[in-house]
């Protein structure tokens, strides 16, 4: 993700501009922020009606899960054919929203993000945490295609989109707040450290508020509801976590075998190579502070996880077989050689939390 698309892109701040240029942001930014400024981060969700949140649920036997489909299904695929609806504007990557035969609406990611979004959702899903279902699509073709204002390297002729991740809106789903690392309702469990240490894990470098969100579903006793805590928008991973003006990836092999993952044990707590904070020319976000206070924020979230917690989620993990590693790129249809070198690499990082 990047700035607010009202202020400036993160592309923006990220690129090599020159001293005109950079005089002109600087002078603008705060300008913009006085005008469009609003609080970015909610304080604690409140869940209305009583609703039992819950981040985690046993996965039971893990070994038995399925990551070819993850939290989605056969049945619950997206069925052509395809309507175009209307171009999302948010948000970094492309997307659009579309109609299938069902009468069901799918959120339409394209780029660099579909396929590793694809994978993350699953990891996340299969040792017990909540993940939105996303299938993956080398090509697509959607009816009463326009002329999209983004993403238009990925159209062919005759609305023929690649490398395409189908997200559903669920009906039985209510999106509710947005929930923060630091201040929700299991502070202290292994449970969050666990999904913090996936977020390290898969080097997203996104991990924000905005991403946190809580759906409230109708629980399975009658009269009660659920406040299910996911983390969303998985697509920033599998490449070299940085903050915003510096060099970090998304789905790049190179990169993500290039970082390292633990690096050692202080005061209890596991040292993870992971430094999400601004830096060179990202530090102009600061005209933006509750962007920049946020960026500072996530990647101190991410800080003092116990031994004993990293261990727990690493007991998880290491239950996968490689063949459900690999289902998990089959989904994304990875090349097999770089899918069998994202295993391997995974599979070290899972052995380095057993090993602590």
């Amino acid at each position: 993700m990047s700035l607010p698309a009202r202020l400036v892109s993160a592309k923006v701040i990220a690129a090599k501009i020159n001293p005109a240029r950079l005089i002109l942001v600087t002078l603008l930014l705060p300008i913009l922020y006085l005008s469009l400024a609003q609080p970015a981060y909610p304080q604690r969700p409140r869940h209305s009606s009583g609703a039992k949140p819950i981040l985690w649920r046993d996965p039971g036997d893990i070994k038995s899960r399925n990551l070819f489909h993850g939290p989605g299904s056969p049945e619950l695929a997206p069925l052509p054919p395809f309507t175009f609806i209307e171009e999302g504007k948010k948000g970094e990557s492309p997307k659009f929203t579309v109609k299938d035969a069902r009468g069901i609406e799918w959120t339409v990611k394209l780029g660099e993000e579909a396929q590793a979004e694809t994978v993350a959702t699953r990891l996340v899903w299969s040792v017990g945490y909540f993940a939105e279902e996303a299938y993956y699509f080398d090509q697509a073709e959607i009816q009463n295609m326009p002329r999209l204002s983004r993403g238009r390297d990925y159209v062919a002729e005759g609305g023929i989109v690649r490398g395409a991740r189908f997200e559903p809106k669920r009906i039985h789903l209510r999106k509710g707040p947005s929930w923060d690392w630091q201040n929700n309702p299991f502070n202290g469990t292994q449970e969050l450290s666990g999904l913090k240490v996936l977020m390290v894990l898969l080097n997203n470098f996104d991990a924000r508020q905005e991403n946190n969100q809580v759906f409230y579903v109708v629980a399975s006793q009658p009269g009660r509801r659920e406040a299910h805590h996911y983390v969303t928008d998985l697509g920033a991973t599998l490449g070299r976590a940085g903050g915003l003006g510096g060099k970090r990836t998304k789905n790049d092999l190179e990169d993500f075998l290039s970082t390292r993952f633990v690096m050692g044990v202080e005061d209890g707590a596991v040292e993870f190579d992971y430094d999400t904070r601004p830096t060179k020319l990202g530090h102009l976000s600061i005209f933006y502070p509750p962007y920049y206070r946020g960026e500072v924020k996530k990647e101190k979230a991410m800080r003092g996880i116990p031994v004993a917690h990293a261990r727990w989620i690493g007991s998880l993990l290491s239950q996968l077989t490689d063949d459900q590693l690999r289902d998990a790129f089959r989904a994304a249809n990875y090349y097999e050689d770089t899918m069998n070198r994202y295993v391997e690499a995974l599979r070290e990082r899972i052995n380095q939390l057993t090993r602590l």
